[in-house]
């Protein structure tokens, strides 16, 4: 069996992971257990990774025998937003366009969502767990359990945080630096501040970033921007950087059954 490789792939504004075996590097064919969802895709993003370096390309498909496709490499996109952990994320996200003058007041908004994010009883919790000294750690669990319970009935009970002037997008990918979403009309801004709230297996966090956007590709109908997080203080960007590691472990542990 080749090497293990994932690929993600984006079709009508949705993305999703698809693993494989490298069978041949030149040219580039990978096997795959079921290649129908390649019959139809906007794009394909492949981490190419080596000994000495990590590049990311758009790849195109040049044949299909069986579950085995020959691609093509059509498009380097390296970015320092790749060199780092990054994930699948289709979720919804809330944007708000920041006017020059404003990013000040933006940033102690966002500020303001993550230390009231960090503040919550379950964080505080998890950080006595974490301590290698605690005692009872088996209440501890317990009362995280608890909390997660209340925090999703809160969740669902509680209204929306409303941002003046936010607008819901949908993302594609979550990494270290920052987050990729997809927008059908142009944004006419360089900066915005995001906030979103997600759920896993832990329960359910929050967080907020001024971000620096950049338009980063087109997709059929669809503008792939790239907004990279400014003012992530260390407990959320903690956060998130668990957050993947966890999802991918997860994602790993399905595709190898």
């Amino acid at each position: 069996m080749g090497k293990r490789v994932k690929l993600s792939l984006i079709n009508n504004g949705s993305i999703s992971a698809v693993f494989g075996n490298i069978i041949e590097e030149e040219p580039l064919k990978i096997e795959f257990d079921n290649v129908e969802i390649f019959k139809n895709y906007d794009i394909i993003i492949f981490p190419y990774i080596t000994q000495n370096s990590r590049r990311i390309f758009f790849l195109d498909t040049i044949a299909i025998e069986e579950n085995i496709i020959e691609f093509k490499f059509s498009k380097d996109i390296s970015d320092v937003f790749f060199k780092y952990n990054f994930i699948e994320f289709n979720h919804n996200i809330n944007v708000v366009k920041i006017a020059d003058n404003q990013k000040e007041k933006y940033i102690q908004l966002s500020n303001k969502l993550n230390i009231q994010e960090h503040n919550s009883t379950a964080n505080r919790l998890k950080e006595v767990y974490s301590r290698d000294d605690i005692e009872n750690r088996e209440l501890i669990s317990f009362l995280i359990d608890i909390n997660a319970k209340i925090d999703e009935i809160l969740y669902l009970l509680k209204p929306k945080v409303n941002i003046d002037g936010s607008k819901e997008y949908t993302s594609i990918i979550l990494g270290e630096e920052g987050i990729f979403f997809i927008s059908r009309e142009k944004i006419e801004s360089s900066n915005i501040m995001i906030h979103s709230t997600i759920r896993d297996s832990g329960g359910f966090f929050s967080f907020a970033s001024v971000c620096h956007l950049e338009e980063f590709s087109k997709c059929n109908e669809f503008i792939i921007y790239k907004a990279v997080f400014e003012n992530i203080n260390n407990d959320t960007e903690d956060k998130i950087i668990k957050y993947i590691f966890r999802f991918e472990r997860e994602m790993l542990k399905e595709a190898n059954k």
